[in-house]
């Protein structure tokens, strides 16, 4: 977790509680791959490459194939740009 994620959660738990709660119950529809290719794409959108990392393995070993990944990274490429591309 984020130095930032850690300061909100011992600042202000009870609104990190609902914050957790709110994403728990805003993923039912959508499986676990596909969350994690989501994922992945917003955190190319930020460059944060931890993260990137983080979710980019977490979508492999999910079931998501490299060729999954690429596809993801290409549906966001327009809006991402070639450079946020590229940085993945």
């Amino acid at each position: 977790m984020s130095d930032a994620l850690n300061y909100l959660l011992q600042a202000r738990p009870e609104a990190m509680t609902a914050y957790f709660s709110f994403l728990k119950k805003s993923e039912t529809h959508l499986d676990t791959r596909t969350r994690d290719l989501i994922s992945v794409i917003t955190k190319v959108a930020v460059q944060t490459e931890g993260g990137f990392r983080q979710y980019l393995t977490r979508a492999l070993r999910n079931g998501a194939s490299p060729n999954e990944v690429i596809d993801a990274l290409l549906m966001a490429f327009p809006v991402l740009g070639l450079a946020k591309i590229v940085w993945a």
